[in-house]
């Protein structure tokens, strides 16, 4: 039995000698070709570690913002005030018109007129947001804001305020 290869039978009864095109293109295991599949494997390595770490500051699950307004009712976070995140008593470092305050992760918090968190100059608040069946403090006026964004200044546009106090627990 004769076993002929795919070459061998093509040009079995051919009366002319097939040419000899030998393999121009580089083999796979050049240096080259090893640099690029490590550079490629490193990049990969790379941006899949990235992805799985950690963020290297916590996450501030606390913080007040203040809200400012302008002449076309554009509003612009006062994103410069330090212990936003810290819960206590904490002075407002410049004398600024607040319009709005949106408090997230504490149990409440009041705001002042003054420094020093004084209860006597504590500022009246209303919510603006829908009303609410789960918190009551939201259907009336307050000192006490309680966790969301839509806090204004009852009977007034803005408000100078001199402190704040944030509580975690009740």
């Amino acid at each position: 039995m004769i076993v002929l290869c795919t070459a061998d039978l093509l040009n079995y009864n051919s009366p002319m000698k097939p040419a000899d095109f030998s393999d121009k293109r580089a083999p796979a295991n050049t240096r080259s070709a090893n640099a690029w599949r490590q550079i490629a494997t490193v990049l990969i390595l790379g941006w899949l570690s990235g992805c799985a770490q950690t963020p290297t500051e916590p996450v501030a699950d606390s913080h007040i913002r203040f809200y400012s307004i302008n002449s076309t009712n554009q509003l612009t976070e006062l994103s410069l005030v330090p212990n936003r995140d810290e819960p206590g008593c904490h002075a407002m470092p410049l004398d600024l018109e607040v319009h709005r305050v949106a408090q997230v992760g504490f149990a409440a918090c009041q705001i002042y007129s003054e420094e020093d968190c004084p209860e006597e100059a504590a500022l009246m608040m209303r919510w603006s947001g829908k009303r609410s069946r789960s918190d009551p403090n939201k259907n009336e006026p307050t000192v006490r804001i309680t966790p969301g964004s839509l806090w204004l200044f009852d009977g007034k546009r803005e408000a100078e305020v001199g402190s704040w106090r944030c509580a975690i627990g009740d």
